[in-house]
């Protein structure tokens, strides 16, 4: 009878590893991955740099899966080095437990779904609205109200100095059916999406 509830007991661990392999890094295992690709970069160099450059991740603005490399995750951080403070898009991928940094330029990070997006305008809409009646008399504030849609939210850049998502989006509304290209910008806070107007 032991045996058998050790066996299960066994059994639903090891069920649960998967799941928690698929966790997402902390700005402290951020923070890790940084100081050993830093260490790792200086072994290379030779102490070519006689000061090295203090490295640090400062904040966690979140982390998703790669779109482009499965098996990684990408994550939006506050970084500072030396005098420079900034955002940026760092790849990682669990090594045995271990959180490391992946040397590619360029990681993408995606913005909000357009379902995400579309309902975070129309909020934004309703409060401006509320906050200024003579914007109701505004046909674009009345559709983008009621009747926008968000079709598409594609390829994202992070502005380096606020970390926002300026993401090249798609919108219809009844009045241009052909729909609408443009860019919206998107901040990612408390692993929470907040739409950031012009």
């Amino acid at each position: 009878m032991r045996l058998t509830t050790l066996a299960l007991t066994a059994a639903a661990l090891f069920a649960a590893l998967p799941a928690q392999a698929a966790t997402m890094p902390t700005l402290e295992h951020i923070q890790a991955a940084v100081q050993a690709g830093v260490t790792k970069t200086q072994a290379r160099m030779q102490s070519s740099i006689p000061v090295p450059i203090p490295v640090k991740a400062t904040s966690l603005q979140g982390c998703q899966d790669s779109q482009e490399v499965p098996g990684e995750v990408v994550c939006l951080i506050g970084m500072s080095a030396g005098m420079r403070d900034g955002f940026m898009v760092l790849p990682l991928r669990n090594d045995n437990g271990t959180w490391v940094g992946v040397e590619r330029k360029d990681a993408k990070f995606a913005g909000p779904s357009p379902a995400e997006a579309q309902a975070m305008i129309r909020a934004w809409a309703k409060e401006e609205v509320a906050r200024n009646p003579e914007a109701a008399k505004d046909v674009q504030m009345q559709e983008a109200q009621s009747t926008m849609q968000v079709k598409a939210v594609n390829e994202c850049d992070v502005k380096r100095k606020t970390g926002y998502l300026v993401c090249d989006t798609q919108l219809s509304v009844p009045s241009r059916p052909e729909g609408i290209k443009t860019e919206l910008t998107f901040m990612l806070e408390n692993a929470g999406w907040r739409y950031v107007p012009r």
